[in-house]
């Protein structure tokens, strides 16, 4: 069924985003309202978006309390002030909320300093991971900490439905590999970064890549999915890294 009428007009992403967070005004509410009652492909649409919603609640409602701090509120509106870093744990989480406003707001990409090198390409072609998952995460949990020199583990991705599939090490870098319920590859590509800073997601042939990247992580995200799929993904592997 179509999701618009004669008198209004189609039913957009933007109308789902503002319908949820009771943004739209009563006579176009009312119209959306409508459509989704008739339409079960948009009622699934908004139960995705909903869906979303309530994930990032969940992950960053324990920031809820802490005051922003104004590097990020700087980076988030305008992109030009560089970040002031403060310790590793704390910095990760707040800079995942700045990193999901860049995505989500300001267009999907921020890069700043030299371009990134061809960090990509290096993920792409190392995501033949051997199918293999080991008891004990710990040795791959010291080597992950060891190439970044931070203290990481491997993330849980398992409540958005990718159980871990395997790990891979090698030449500086690491590469974690996941499974979906329909057996799709979800691979997060981890090294020490080159310095530069760089909130990116786009489309490379058939996959979705997200590269986040700060003054001392380099991770690159790819699997064949939505963007806001990865938008949430990604948010949840930068904060299980130290979850």
């Amino acid at each position: 069924m179509s999701d618009h009428t004669p008198n209004h007009p189609p039913i957009a992403e933007v109308d789902l985003h503002a319908f949820l967070d009771g943004e739209l005004p009563e006579d176009r509410a009312r119209v959306v309202e409508a459509a989704i009652l008739a339409d079960p492909a948009l009622a699934d649409r908004l139960a995705a978006y909903e869906a979303d919603k309530a994930m990032m609640k969940r992950l960053y409602s324990p920031l809820i309390e802490r005051p922003v701090p104004q590097h990020l509120i700087d980076l988030a509106q305008s992109a030009a002030q560089a970040p002031v870093y403060r310790p590793w744990a704390d910095w990760r989480r707040l800079g995942a909320v700045a990193a999901v406003v860049l995505l989500l707001v300001g267009g999907g990409a921020y890069l700043a300093g030299r371009p990134a090198g061809d960090v990509v390409q290096m993920a792409l072609a190392a995501r033949d991971v051997p199918a293999s998952v080991p008891s004990d995460l710990s040795p791959y949990n010291a080597a992950l900490s060891r190439i970044v020199d931070l203290n990481i583990k491997v993330p849980d991705l398992s409540r958005a439905g990718y159980r871990l599939s395997g790990v891979k090490v090698a030449d500086g870098a690491a590469t974690v590999a996941y499974r979906d319920t329909a057996d799709r590859l979800f691979t997060i590509y981890l090294r020490h970064s080159d310095g530069t800073v760089r909130f990116d997601q786009f489309k490379r042939d058939n996959l979705r890549v997200c590269v986040w990247q700060d003054d001392q992580l380099s991770m690159v995200m790819a699997g064949e999915m939505s963007a806001a799929v990865m938008q949430k993904l990604a948010s949840m592997a930068y904060v299980g890294l130290t979850a």
